[in-house]
C-alpha cells in the first residue's frame, strides 16, 4: 500500500512540475521605408578589335621615301629569303649560329624600350636577365630586330627562330617560365634543317 502511495505522490510531484512553455511565435518584419538602396553599377571596358590592314599585292615595291610604303612584316616573312620548307622535325642540338646577333637584340631592347622589363629584379646567377614587363612586346620587337641585323626573325610562340637562308634556322628560347628573359648559350635550342619558316 505504501508502494502505491509513494506511486501517487510521484505522479502528482511530476503533474506540479511539468508546465507548459509558451513562446510567442515571430511576427513578420515590416517593410524598410527608409531611401532604396541601389546597388553599384561596374562598367568593364572591352577592347573592340580592329581589322588588320590589308597585306599589301606580290610584286608591288614603292620607291624610297613614298609615305604609302609599309615596312616590313615583323614576322621575317619579308627579309628576302622566302619560306622555308622545313618540317621543323629535323632540329638536332649543336652549335648556335646567330648567338651575337640575339644578344645584342637583347641589349638593344633593354636600352631603347626599358619599359618592357623590370630593370630592378634579375633572374637568379644573370645580372642582366631582367624579369618581363611586356612579354608580347619583347617577342614581337626580338622578331623585328633580327631583320635589322641581316637576318629572318619569327617568334613561333614558344621560341625565336632566326635564319639567313632556308637552308637551316637556330632555335632560341629567349625567356624563361617564370619570366625573365633567357640570355646567352642557354637560350639557344637546336638548329632545323631545312629552315622551317
Amino acid at each position: 500500500m505504501w508502494f502505491r502511495a509513494l506511486r501517487v505522490s510521484a505522479v502528482a510531484v511530476l503533474l506540479a512540475a511539468c508546465t507548459t512553455i509558451r513562446e510567442e511565435m515571430p511576427q513578420p518584419t515590416q517593410p524598410d521605408t527608409g531611401p532604396p538602396t541601389t546597388l553599384p553599377v561596374v562598367i568593364v571596358p572591352v577592347p573592340v578589335p580592329t581589322p588588320a590592314a590589308p597585306a599589301p599585292a606580290p610584286g608591288a615595291t614603292a620607291s624610297p621615301g613614298d609615305p604609302s610604303a609599309t615596312p616590313a612584316p615583323p614576322s621575317g616573312a619579308g627579309c628576302g629569303v622566302g619560306p622555308g620548307n622545313g618540317s621543323g622535325e629535323n632540329c638536332p642540338r649543336q652549335e648556335p649560329s646567330f648567338l651575337s646577333q640575339v644578344e645584342s637584340a637583347m641589349d638593344q631592347l633593354v636600352r631603347q624600350e626599358p619599359q618592357i622589363f623590370n630593370l630592378n629584379k634579375t633572374s637568379k646567377g644573370c645580372a642582366n636577365c631582367y624579369q618581363l614587363v611586356d612579354a608580347d612586346r619583347y617577342v614581337q620587337r626580338m622578331a623585328e630586330l633580327m631583320s635589322q641585323r641581316g637576318l629572318c626573325g619569327l617568334y613561333d610562340g614558344e621560341e625565336l627562330a632566326v635564319k639567313k637562308t632556308n637552308a637551316f634556322n637556330d632555335q632560341y628560347d629567349i625567356f624563361t617560365a617564370d619570366g625573365f628573359m633567357r640570355r646567352q648559350a642557354g637560350s639557344y635550342r637546336s638548329t632545323c634543317y631545312p629552315a622551317w619558316f
